[in-house]
Order: C-alpha cells, then sequence, then structure tokens
C-alpha cells in the first residue's frame, strides 16, 4: 500500500508506529478510530517475511481486531458462514444494481460476487496422453469460491484427474479454510472451522486433501500451529501431508498449451513456496508464460469493506505493471486474486483461474 499510495502512515514501519501508539493511549476503544487503523491493512503478509526482526504486523493486527470486533467483522462472519445463501443469489443479481449504489461498502458485492461467465480463454490446456493417477484416497477442497459462486472450477478439476465416476465427484461439506475470519479478528469461529475441517477429515479416514486455491493451501497447513486440533504429532505429521496443491500431483508433461499467446501468471501473496501452480503453468506454456514484478492484487480481505478506495490504488499498481496487449490473458491460483483482477481487469484482459484453462 505504501508503494501504491506513498503514504507513509500505511508502510509496515508507519502502522506498526501507529498500532503501537493507540495502544499505548487506548484510542482502540473509541470504534472510530479502531475501525480507521484496523482495516488499513492488506494482509499479504509480505512486511513480515521480510522483517530483519521478525515481527508480524499483520498477525498483531488481528490479535487487536478480535479484541476489537466492529460492525465489519459481523459482516464478515455473515459472509462466510451464508455463503452457500448469499453468494450465488448476489453473484447472480449484483450486476443489476444501480451504479449509484456502487459506492462505498456496496463495492464488496460487485468486487467479490459479480462474477462473469466462463473466460474467454478457457480450453488452453489439452490432454495429450495417459492418464493422471491418484495413489491412494484423495477427496477435493474446493474452498468456499468454487463450491458457491464457480462450480466449473470443481468440474474442471474432476476431468484434470479423470475422477468424473470416481469419490472426487463429490466432496464432503467443508467449511471455509478460515484465513478470511482470522483476517477479519474471528478467531474464535476460525478455530470453529479448523476443528470441524480436521475432524471430518479424520472421519473419512485421514485421505489426501486436493487444494484449488493457493490461500486454502497455506490457511489449512498452517492447522498444524494450532495446539490442539490433532490427536498427537503423528496426526499432525499426516495432516501435513495430506495438504496437496492439486497442480504438484498432475504430470504438466499430459497437457500442452493450445490456441493462444503469452499468459501473464500472477503470484498470490500467500502460495506456498515454491509455488507448485506457477511450477506446473511454466512446465506447460514454457516461455509463454510470463511473470513481472509479484505485485499485490489489493483483495485484502476486509478491507474491501473498511477501506475499498485504498484497495482500488493497489490494484491499480497491479495493472499498471502488466503489460499491454490485446486479449492478455492473466491467471492465477487464488480464488481472492482472482475475484479481485476480475473486478479490476481493463476491458480487453481476461482473467481465469489456470483450471479454467483446461479443456477435458
Amino acid at each position: 500500500m505504501f508503494t501504491a499510495t506513498g503514504r507513509e502512515e500505511l508502510s509496515p514501519r508507519g502502522k506498526s508506529f501507529l498500532i503501537r501508539q493507540a495502544l499505548e493511549e487506548g484510542n482502540l476503544h473509541d470504534p472510530v478510530a479502531a475501525s480507521k487503523l484496523l482495516g488499513l491493512c492488506l494482509g499479504c503478509g509480505r512486511c513480515a517475511d521480510g522483517c530483519p526482526q521478525g515481527r508480524d504486523l499483520p498477525e498483531l493486527l488481528r490479535e487487536v481486531k478480535a479484541v476489537h470486533p466492529g460492525w465489519r467483522a459481523w459482516v464478515w462472519r455473515a459472509w462466510i458462514q451464508q455463503a452457500r445463501h448469499i453468494w450465488p443469489f448476489l453473484g447472480r443479481y449484483a450486476g443489476l444494481l444501480p451504479d449509484r449504489l456502487a459506492a462505498g461498502s456496496l463495492d464488496v458485492a460487485r468486487a467479490m460476487v459479480h462474477f462473469p461467465a466462463r473466460a474467454r480463454g478457457s480450453g488452453c490446456f489439452q490432454r495429450i496422453s495417459g492418464e493422471v493417477v491418484l495413489l491412494g484416497d484423495a477427496v477435493l477442497f474446493p474452498g468456499c469460491t468454487a463450491r458457491f459462486a464457480r462450480p466449473w472450477w470443481v468440474a474442471n478439476a474432476e476431468r484434470m484427474l479423470g475422477a468424473a465416476e470416481n469419490r472426487l465427484k463429490s466432496f464432503p461439506d467443508w467449511q471455509c479454510c478460515g484465513f478470511t475470519v482470522a483476517q477479519a479478528g474471528l478467531p474464535d469461529l476460525n478455530a470453529e472451522m479448523q476443528s470441524r475441517n480436521v475432524a471430518l477429515w479424520r472421519e473419512l479416514g485421514r485421505p489426501t486433501l486436493l487444494t484449488i486455491c493457493a490461500t486454502c493451501t497455506t490457511a489449512l497447513r498452517g492447522y498444524t500451529k494450532a495446539n490442539d486440533l490433532f490427536q498427537d504429532d503423528r496426526e499432525r505429521l499426516a495432516w501435513e501431508a495430506a495438504v496437496q496443491p492439486l497442480s504438484g500431483l498432475v504430470d504438466p508433461k499430459d497437457f500442452r498449451a493450445a490456441g493462444i499467446g503469452d499468459v501473464f501468471y500472477h503470484r498470490p501473496c500467500h502460495a506456498p513456496t515454491p509455488d507448485p501452480d506457477a511450477a506446473f503453468l511454466q512446465n506447460v506454456f514454457g516461455t509463454r508464460l510470463v511473470e513481472n514484478e509479484s505485485a499485490c492484487c489489493g483483495m485484502g480481505g476486509v478491507m474491501q469493506l473498511s477501506a475499498p478506495g485504498l484497495s482500488s490504488q493497489v490494484a491499480a499498481r497491479y495493472w499498471s505493471l502488466v503489460p499491454e496487449q490485446s486479449e492478455l490473458i492473466v491467471t492465477t491460483g487464488c480464488s481472492g486474486c482472482v475475484v479481485q483482477l476480475a473486478a479490476t481487469a481493463p476491458r480487453s484482459t481476461v482473467v481465469a483461474h489456470w483450471l479454467e484453462l483446461f479443456e477435458g
């Protein structure tokens, strides 16, 4: 945000100073002051990754939000818990909202649920030989966006695995991975979702969990940091080994890129390191895959409610770094990034989850 806006108070150092000052002076008891301060973080974690002193500002802000929950946190709770009902409805009708309602907090409706039809670039991968064989039991963890807004991602994942008739055709009633509600300062709801997901995984016989969202992958692997989720260290290690991105388990030699030019890859802030999606696409597209500076898309979770203008500024900076060309395809493997990029992209740009580039 500092790079996009030039505002010193939005730099990691500036925000760290302001939050310490607010805590010392007790200003966070003022709802207006708390809302203004606690909403100015994207939660990308880049400052924590680069801090030589090991400070984690996003984690500190999550802890403070949990102590000072505001209306936005509770809106976010409803948004996630009622996703199966709210998202499809708003996704269908958000385009009918009059322009005068697009300002302020309603920006979240347009940015997060006005899902377009399939990208025009779909059908870029073609299977050329063989069939992916998945060893052992496996179930899909699709994430909220794929389940409730873009179900064709699930269908494409099934076809990619040659799994139209097997256990992957249906998946259990997973909870949200918890990342979003944790960002919103709702630790109790996050812990509840984690517990229910682990319990369901245990009931299923501890299968491999195939993920198609980079943020879900990181969040699920983060369960191992909790103290009371697992029965013992053996089960904790089994969970860690079970969470596997789909892109890391399919063989890129079985696919080829067809009928398109360059594809621009957006590396999500919360992608695992190394990024399996980037590796898969690089092996398929070769030199036709372009990746410039890894800039943040500006999604920011609850920032879409608390500071949509700042989110837009970060998104504008992102698109200024993307090469200009007609019919550009931008792809990524994070559900939130797909939605944010699709909502802010130039008209001539197609944004798609990499699964939408697959043709069975």
